[in-house]
């Protein structure tokens, strides 16, 4: 009961805490506070049940989808975990930078982390173009494309190595078009995303016939990585049983 109510406690804590620090825009976030509502609620049905002295039935149904369940998650977590910190190889032919959100025309932290890291890989490998993917979404006065395009020229990467692809308004259109960019199905490609991201990604190119392709993750704000690396937990899982990847 005390863990419950603990679990609970911190759950709503996280809630309070991303809300305050990021903000509501995602709806994943709400997870949290259903989870910790939840859990409280549940506390307080064990102490009326153990007050009362009423019996649970069943229980070894219970333990075992619990176990199922905490199994299939942390296995969904460690590919997700797994590919977001993998090195990959050098001088591949094709990068490719999935957008983000674009504030007017500044890139947001993940899209400008994103880039940070394209940058650095393109710096070390001068032969690889870079395909900067992703659309023009609410609130953004241009394509994050673009966007991407303008960031990366002021630090000094010429416009002749740079794709824009400014189509996509998801992860799999951004594949879906920037792979019509890619002149051979033999090139190698590396998709840039953050690193929670990269799992999902990568699969998602190889089910589109991408066949030489790796992840290369950028890091997020240490106090999102809860929220959104246990919800791309969940996405994994949703897209393995939809045969999305």
């Amino acid at each position: 009961m005390i863990f419950w109510l603990l679990m609970g406690l911190l759950c709503l804590g996280y809630f309070v805490l991303y809300a305050v620090k990021v903000d509501l825009t995602n709806t994943f976030t709400y997870f949290w506070l259903l989870a910790g509502i939840v859990c409280i609620v549940g506390a307080m049905l064990l102490k009326y049940l153990k007050k009362h002295d009423i019996i649970i039935s069943k229980p070894l149904k219970v333990t075992l989808f619990g176990i199922v369940f905490l199994g299939v998650s942390i296995l969904a977590e460690s590919f997700v975990i797994g590919y977001g910190v993998a090195t990959p190889a050098q001088n591949a032919d094709y990068v490719i930078v999935l957008g983000a959100q674009v504030k007017g025309t500044t890139p947001s932290y993940n899209l400008k982390r994103r880039l940070e890291v394209a940058y650095e890989y393109l710096e070390k490998n001068p032969e690889t173009k870079v395909i900067l993917s992703g659309g023009q979404g609410k609130g953004e006065d241009i394509t994050e494309a673009q966007a991407m395009s303008t960031y990366l020229e002021e630090k000094g990467i010429s416009k002749d190595r740079m794709l824009l692809e400014n189509q996509s308004v998801n992860t799999y259109e951004n594949i879906k078009y920037s792979k019509q960019l890619i002149n051979s199905k033999k090139s190698s490609v590396i998709i840039v995303t953050n690193d929670f991201h990269v799992f999902r990604s990568v699969r998602i190119a190889k089910k589109q016939g991408i066949k030489y392709v790796q992840g290369l993750g950028a890091t997020t704000h240490w106090y999102t990585v809860p929220n959104l690396y246990l919800r791309e937990g969940f996405a994994a899982v949703k897209y393995f049983l939809c045969g999305q990847i």
